[in-house]
């Protein structure tokens, strides 16, 4: 079964660690009402926009993030909500680009981000400790897409830079 991941985009209020977690506390860019605290451990990917890995203190107060969480993870009745994000990834000003994270099949297919892929050459394919991957290890396990635009058409397609294979959710 696949996990049904949710993107929250906000603006960082402030960071610091406890007990060897990152703590990062956050408001929504839409909402100045709704705030949420990101726990950071590590085993939680944090990475830059185009794909390279970072350290929590590398994010700027009033840094914009985007964080990945699995929407069937129960949160603790507190306020503001507490979670320990899939994955982070730190939206740096000057890069552009998109990044999703989902599972995709033998076709390169995700019908949860109705997304297809065409995978180039020049798509690298890595695992979350930078190891280079082959293309037949991509089905149907959670990959980190990094991308610039995708087609209009029904499903989008897009030609990735990036594809990090991640071993954070199964898709069993």
């Amino acid at each position: 079964m696949q996990p049904v991941i949710r993107k929250i985009e906000a603006l960082v209020l402030s960071i610091s660690v406890q007990s060897g977690v990152g703590i990062i506390e956050t408001i929504s860019e839409k909402d100045e009402t709704k705030k949420a605290i990101l726990k950071i451990t590590g085993q939680t990917p944090l990475l830059t926009k185009d794909g390279h890995r970072i350290g929590v203190s590398a994010i700027p107060v009033k840094g914009r993030i985007i964080a990945f969480v699995d929407s069937k993870t129960p949160l603790p009745m507190v306020s503001p909500p507490q979670t320990t994000p899939l994955l982070v990834i730190f939206d740096q000003y000057d890069k552009k680009g998109e990044v999703v994270i989902g599972a995709f099949d033998e076709m390169q297919y995700s019908e949860q981000l109705k997304l297809k892929l065409h995978i180039k050459d020049s798509t690298e394919m890595v695992d979350l400790q930078g190891k280079r991957v082959e293309k037949e290890e991509l089905i149907g396990k959670i990959l980190i897409v990094f991308y610039s635009t995708t087609t209009r058409s029904i499903p989008a397609q897009t030609n990735p830079t990036k594809i990090i294979v991640t071993d954070v959710l199964s898709t069993e």
